[in-house]
């Protein structure tokens, strides 16, 4: 029978080791076909200019990485107060990662100097491995702090805590990020090629004093953390049970007490 249930939360950090970059590009034609043509030299011209990137740089991206994806929707026009299909869009994206956060910055510029490519906040993550080993951590982390609010439990109770064992637990992750993530400020050179999206990064830096335009902001790679929930349920030991029944029943006792 359950004695009692502790919670507590556990959590580990470490510096993000990867950096995740996406690009897209995407041309209209009154029939799919004809986007497709027009999309197909502004695909060829962006696989170049990444290649020249990875050659300039001396940079090679995370094997299996790279992604490409296409669709297809169609295109719509509010005209004379209704909505009129002129044709479709076909959209190209292409994302990648790097281990090489010192060159983050290099990267966002380069891709943000291209001609009608639409750039995407770089964001930052650890490889499966890593991530599991942060997990591991937190839940250790978590462990060690229900089993001391445990015995401290015991403690005040006057309960032997070595009297009681798991019975039951229950584990949540919760992964986030924690730490600067500074977005580089747009430049003249890249107010008409860059977009940003959500909330991936967020510019951490003011103006220099004297009220001049922010030149450019690094972007920098913050803290990954990963939370652990832990709720671990307590029972009395089997052993110690079994032990006072067989005692308190024993026909051997009754004898000898009639005795």
């Amino acid at each position: 029978m359950q004695a009692t249930t502790v919670a507590a939360r556990g959590s580990a950090e470490a510096p993000y080791t990867i950096a995740n970059f996406s690009v897209s590009l995407s041309a209209k034609g009154t029939t799919v076909p004809t986007a497709k043509a027009r999309l197909k030299s502004q695909i060829e011209e962006l696989n170049q200019a990444l290649l020249d990137m990875q050659s300039k740089l001396t940079l090679e991206f995370v094997k299996n990485s790279v992604r490409t994806h296409s669709q297809v929707q169609e295109d719509w026009d509010y005209n004379n107060r209704k909505n009129e299909m002129v044709g479709y869009i076909v959209t190209y994206s292409v994302s990648f990662q790097i281990e090489d956060l010192d060159k983050v910055n290099q990267v966002f510029d380069t891709l943000t100097s291209l001609s009608n490519v639409r750039v995407g906040n770089p964001t930052f993550g650890l490889k499966p491995s890593q991530r599991e080993r942060l997990s591991k951590k937190a839940l250790k982390n978590a462990f060690a702090k229900a089993q001391e609010r445990f015995e401290t439990e015991c403690k005040v109770l006057g309960l032997d805590a070595t009297d009681f064992e798991i019975s039951n637990w229950e584990v949540t992750y919760h992964d986030s990020q924690r730490g600067e993530r500074v977005a580089r400020a747009m430049s003249a050179r890249h107010t008409s090629n860059a977009v940003y999206e959500g909330a991936a990064v967020a510019v951490a830096a003011a103006a220099p004093i004297g009220g001049g335009a922010m030149d450019e902001i690094d972007i920098v790679s913050g803290v990954a953390e990963v939370t652990v929930n832990l709720e671990v349920g307590y029972a009395k030991k089997l052993t110690q049970t079994v032990k006072a029944s067989v005692v308190k029943k024993s026909p051997l006792s009754e004898e000898t007490n009639h005795v």
